[in-house]
């Protein structure tokens, strides 16, 4: 009977449309240098990596990286009058207002890029806190982006202490003092997050910062069941945010791409894939699960063919990546469906040493054992009855080894052999002492006693026809 493959579940919805792009499994140069900044990003390489994290390519990053320059160019010449006068607090807000005035025009949820931020004025909450980020740093300030669950915004350190600044809205600078705010930030559909409420707060560094914007591509890209495409950015989030919930992002990726092939039926390219990045990431253990039922979906789908070498070649192939208690699962599988193959199409004589040496080797279970050795010595006994009668079967079955004759069923056969031949002479006996051939039916009965002395129903029959024999 053919097996049942193993569905995949995803993460997230998957679709049925593949592209033909080649996946990228490591990180691009550009963020594996950047492992090599400082902690804290100079405003010059938050506006390049926030760019880069944007998805611009080579041929846009001069462009873009020129706006800024340019934007800054203003951004100075504009607070030059009277910023040096104000305090840290009143700094933090001017930028604020600046950002607002000059650039941040229209939020739009999904809007993160830094390229669309500058040249349409769209932002979203990540988009516009690098903004502010950008431009704090630029003037001197000391301040850093907060996420929450679904959120991010900033934070500027004062002499009047820490100020969060939410930048989704002009009025966004110390919030909580701000009627004005609760009405222009319920339009974003976030909920603001107090400074006491530490759990639901994560202050994050500047490189987590930037990762956000790969995080929302990556997010962008899933809803829209764009799985393969993710890979690339979660592996750059994960080398540029060096932190745990970007390895399980990446993992995640992972996951769905391997997900995505499995029920499509790609299990071999799924399976190399899903191996590939487990070693290279060091998420073989974590991964162990899904590796096991696509290697497990290409077994059964080669043992469904009667391709089992091709099976035991792929076992060989991926004994790396699978652990030794999964691989030995599936050698078991590939064996049992072979011999379960060998015992239908094949002889008694090819059939039963393979079976023996299976169950000597362990490569299948005692119950598989059981039933296969039972039906190889029945199917030979009844061979053997029609060719030579019962008692050449009854006899064939006694000389069995010891283990197998003592087999509960192998036991029932040879009562019933040794029944069907005694009830054959009874038989003839029957016919013979029907038709008064009392002498004949005598005689019949000692030569088949001279074989089997004390059989219970010859003994009768004996007995019976010495009532009546003259």
């Amino acid at each position: 009977m053919s097996k049942l493959i193993r569905v995949t579940f995803f993460l997230i919805l998957a679709s049925s449309i593949i592209s033909a792009q080649e996946i990228r499994t490591v990180a691009e140069n550009y963020w594996i240098q950047t492992t090599t900044w400082d902690t804290s990003f100079t405003s010059s390489q938050l506006i390049e990596s926030s760019l880069m994290a944007s998805g611009l390519v080579e041929e846009s990053i001069n462009l873009f990286l020129n706006k800024y320059k340019q934007l800054l160019g203003k951004f100075e010449n504009d607070r030059k009058a009277s910023f040096s006068t104000l305090s840290e607090y009143e700094q933090g807000e001017y930028i604020l207002n600046w950002a607002h005035n000059n650039i941040l025009k229209n939020y739009i949820e999904n809007q993160t890029l830094m390229d669309v931020l500058i040249d349409s004025g769209n932002y979203n909450c990540v988009s516009s806190a690098i903004f502010y980020l950008i431009l704090a740093k630029e003037a001197g300030l000391n301040a850093d982006i907060i996420e929450t669950s679904d959120h991010a915004f900033c934070s500027v350190y004062t002499k009047e202490g820490i100020i969060d600044v939410e930048t989704t809205t002009p009025y966004g600078f110390n919030p909580g003092l701000k009627k004005e705010f609760q009405q222009s930030f319920n339009q974003t559909g976030y909920t603001y997050v107090p400074p006491g409420n530490y759990r639901s707060r994560d202050q994050i560094k500047d490189r987590e910062a930037v990762a956000l914007i790969l995080q929302n591509r990556m997010s962008s890209l899933q809803k829209d069941n764009k799985h393969k495409k993710v890979i690339g950015i979660a592996i750059d989030r994960w080398v540029l945010a060096e932190n745990n919930k970007s390895h399980v992002d990446m993992n995640d990726a992972f996951r769905n791409w391997a997900a995505v092939l499995n029920n499509k039926g790609t299990y071999t390219e799924a399976y190399y894939f899903l191996s590939d990045v487990s070693l290279k990431y060091n998420l073989v253990s974590e991964n162990s699960d899904l590796l096991f039922d696509l290697a497990y979906n290409q077994i059964i789908t080669l043992t469904n063919n009667d391709n089992y070498n091709l099976a035991n070649t792929f076992l060989e192939e991926i004994k790396l990546t699978l652990n030794s208690t999964d691989q030995t699962k599936l050698e078991k599988i590939v064996a049992k469906d072979y011999l379960s193959d060998i015992v239908r199409n094949e002889s008694y004589e090819i059939s039963l040493p393979l079976v023996r040496e299976a169950q000597e080797s362990g490569s299948i279970s005692k119950s598989d054992w059981q039933n296969w050795i039972t039906v190889l010595h029945q199917n030979e006994a009844l061979k053997i009855s029609n060719n030579a009668g019962w008692w050449d079967a009854w006899e064939f079955l006694k000389t069995l080894p010891l283990e197998e004759k003592n087999l509960n069923s192998i036991k029932t056969s040879i009562i019933r052999a040794h029944d069907n031949w005694s009830f054959g002479i009874h038989n003839q006996f029957a016919d013979l002492f029907n038709s008064q051939e009392f002498k004949t039916a005598e005689k019949l009965l000692l030569e088949a006693l001279s074989k089997d002395p004390g059989n219970r129903y010859l003994t009768k029959d004996l007995n019976d026809i010495k009532k009546v024999s003259p």
